[in-house]
């Protein structure tokens, strides 16, 4: 009888960001001895602004860039961006309004629960695994005093892709919101000038 996989993202934090480098080397190992597929793995900061820094890292994420093909480099980059913003992390940028504030817990649970394993200041390991038996990652974590929050991969690549969507549909409301302010401008431009030739002319 053959074993299930799951792919999965997983995040993890302890109370020390030292054992987060140690965590990272442990999943390497347990990639190694083929107890769980690691497709990316990466540390990464939060900074006092909210944006995210990644600090180490293996697979198609690490410290000097970031894959396109990994899911874990989207994730970081959404986390970085906009969606951690509305969760109250820093004063950075906010583009487009991605997501909802009020919704953001409701209808992106799964982003969301990554995203609080990162608080400001702090570090955390998160990685796009398959594995076999949760355990082989979990007694590793609760032996170091760490906690994993583990969400399945195609709940976070949902998420992402709905975020896209949103972002898009946020864009064109606003650029439909400036072309009619435009044009709302433009009106009164223009009958200012008429009633001025007007005064001028004494029609």
């Amino acid at each position: 009888m053959s074993e299930t996989k799951s792919r999965n993202v997983i995040a993890i934090r302890f109370a020390d960001d030292d054992k987060t480098y140690r965590a990272l080397a442990l999943l390497k190992n347990a990639d190694t001895d083929g107890l769980v597929d690691v497709h990316a793995a990466v540390v990464i900061e939060r900074r006092a602004d909210g944006t995210l820094e990644i600090m180490d890292g293996t697979g198609q994420v690490t410290a000097a860039g970031v894959t396109k093909g990994s899911l874990i480099g989207l994730l970081v980059g959404l986390l970085g961006g906009p969606f951690g913003v509305l969760l109250g992390w820093g004063a950075g940028a906010l583009v487009g309004g991605v997501i909802d504030a009020h919704k953001a817990s409701d209808t992106d649970a799964a982003i969301s629960e990554l995203a609080r394993t990162v608080l400001p200041g702090r570090n955390a390991l998160i990685a796009d695994v398959t594995e076999v038996r949760e355990s082989v990652i979990d007694t590793d974590v609760a032996a170091e005093g760490g906690t994993v929050v583990r969400r399945p991969a195609h709940e976070v690549l949902d998420e992402y892709e709905a975020a896209g969507a949103a972002a898009k549909e946020a864009q064109a409301a606003a650029a439909d919101r400036l072309r009619a302010e435009k044009r709302a401008e433009h009106r009164e431009e223009f009958h200012e000038r008429l009633e001025k030739i007007k005064d001028r002319i004494h029609l």
